[in-house]
């Protein structure tokens, strides 16, 4: 968990969104069980853009909303055509809460495949589990250097953390190796 605390105002949920994000603010909500209710929010675009470069999605955030700290992860991002961020949104989580994350998976050794003119083919960047907020990793690395062609990586392959249910069905394709 990153020790910064980003902030994060609140807003009029009665805003002008395209004013906003025209004056270099992305809307945002937090919501989470453990909240009375949603709270619709803005964060600065360089703030955000430092905030997603040192997290990875399922990464716990400190927050300060208005002088209150809250542990959230990233939960959506949606952006426009030109791939820019117009809206996110964040799950305010407490220690020891279970969740569902979605989590990206990292292929490593991929060198080594390409020196036997292999290539591996993905098909699923990420995996879905269940499990204390806590306990479920950030991101899932995978080694394939020792893959050989046509190997598969199916989900079942994957090493989980204890106490961590994989919600992805186990037979779920991930990445094939090819020629």
């Amino acid at each position: 968990m990153n020790s910064t605390a980003f902030k994060v105002y609140e807003r009029n949920s009665k805003e002008n969104l395209k004013r906003l994000r025209n004056s270099g603010e992305i809307p945002c909500v937090i919501y989470g069980e453990f909240l009375a209710e949603p709270i619709t929010a803005k964060m600065n675009k360089s703030e955000l853009m430092k905030m997603l470069k040192g997290s990875h999605r399922g990464s716990i955030i400190s927050i300060n909303v208005e002088g209150k700290i809250l542990n959230c992860v990233v939960k959506n991002i949606q952006k426009n055509n030109l791939h820019e961020i117009i809206h996110f949104d964040l799950q305010y989580v407490k220690p020891n809460e279970v969740i569902k994350m979605t989590i990206p998976i990292n292929y490593i050794g991929q060198e080594n495949l390409e020196s036997k003119r292999l290539i591996l083919e993905t098909f699923r960047p990420y995996l879905d589990f269940q499990g204390n907020v806590e306990k479920i990793p950030e991101y899932i690395e995978v080694n394939v250097a020792n893959m050989n062609f046509n190997d598969k990586l199916l989900a079942k392959h994957i090493t989980i953390p204890e106490d961590v249910t994989l919600l992805t069905p186990e037979d779920t394709m991930l990445a094939i190796v090819n020629s």
